[in-house]
């Protein structure tokens, strides 16, 4: 292990912390009554350890998207070709893959289906597929041969690439319909609305498959970012900027109408001040309940150099445990 890892056993406290969890998760106390579904009093900050000491909490890994499967996350550093597979245990164990995608993607959302992940890419407007390969003997150093990934072009669909794109994606386990999410449309004029387009696969195609669904947004300071699949019902997180403001919403299918069944604006506020990103983009509902959350850590422009550089501001990987099966 190189020796300038940060310290895995070393605990944060926050500033509304009542108590300190297991191994390096803080445990995080509110004054709120916790939500129906999620116990927010005991949410866990999980600090993990990186094969690769670049892709510590500690470097600016801009982690927009999270996947969860087989008590393993799946987080990817948009910039940076990397895709971080998480054990969801108290040891917190992190292998950095490589991935083999075009040059100047910016990964965001990302899902598991099967033996493989699918990933949307804001940049160019594109959602790729990509094997999942063996992850329990990998080099330390990176070395190790890259996931290769597969586009999945789009039959007919007038999307560009760009700064406010596709940010996240999620598969109907029990149908296969393919939901990608692109984070705001419009203006202040007309009015802002989050879109959800739905695919079916065709071959390596993806056919539109209905409409896609509007989610009204109060103002154009909003957007969805990230999908999730819990308990049959589409999950969403919505934000705001400026206001730092953060809900997770259900998706009605049938018509897109939102409601908010987590409030977790405190929370996040709270842990911005002990220098976590609250920027959260990536959400995942493990095996057990939990609900998990990622958060953005930079802002950047195009990158061109190969690994990520330290950053003011970590990155936040929170646990908040079911209240009804944790």
């Amino acid at each position: 292990m190189d020796k300038n890892w940060p310290r895995f056993v070393t605990c944060c406290s926050l500033l509304i912390a009542v108590g300190v969890g297991f191994g390096c998760r803080t445990s995080v106390s509110r004054q709120e009554e916790p939500g129906p579904a999620w116990d927010v009093e005991r949410a866990e900050i999980v600090r993990w350890r990186a094969s690769d000491g670049a892709f510590e909490q500690g470097f600016a890994l801009e982690a927009s998207g999270l996947a969860a499967s087989g008590g393993l996350l799946f987080v990817p550093s948009e910039k940076y070709a990397r895709v971080l597979v998480i054990d969801q245990t108290a040891d917190a164990r992190a292998q950095v893959i490589r991935l083999d995608v075009p040059r100047h993607s910016e990964l965001e959302g990302i899902t598991v289906v099967g033996e493989a992940l699918l990933l949307c890419d804001e940049s160019h407007a594109a959602v790729y597929e990509v094997p999942i390969g063996d992850v329990s003997h990998r080099a330390d150093d990176g070395a190790s041969e890259p996931w290769k990934a597969k586009m999945l072009p789009f039959a007919d669909l007038d999307v560009r690439g760009g700064k406010i794109g596709f940010e996240g994606i999620e598969v109907d386990p029990n149908d296969g319909r393919i939901y990608v999410l692109l984070e705001r449309s419009g203006s202040e004029t007309t009015g802002c609305v989050s879109k959800i387009y739905r695919f079916r696969r065709a071959g390596d195609r993806l056919i539109a498959d209905r409409d896609p669904l509007e989610v009204e947004l109060e103002d154009c300071a909003w957007r969805l970012t990230g999908l999730a699949w819990w308990e049959d019902r589409l999950i969403a997180l919505r934000t705001q900027f400026p206001g730092e403001r953060y809900e997770v919403l259900t998706i009605d299918l049938a018509t897109g109408a939102a409601d908010v069944v987590l409030e977790l604006t405190e929370v996040l506020r709270s842990l911005a001040q002990e220098g976590w990103s609250n920027n959260v983009e990536g959400i995942a509902v493990a095996g057990d309940g939990s609900l998990w959350l990622v958060a953005d850590n930079a802002v950047t422009g195009v990158i061109d150099d190969p690994l990520p550089p330290p950053n003011d501001d970590g990155t936040l990987l929170l646990r908040i445990p079911s209240a009804v099966n944790d």
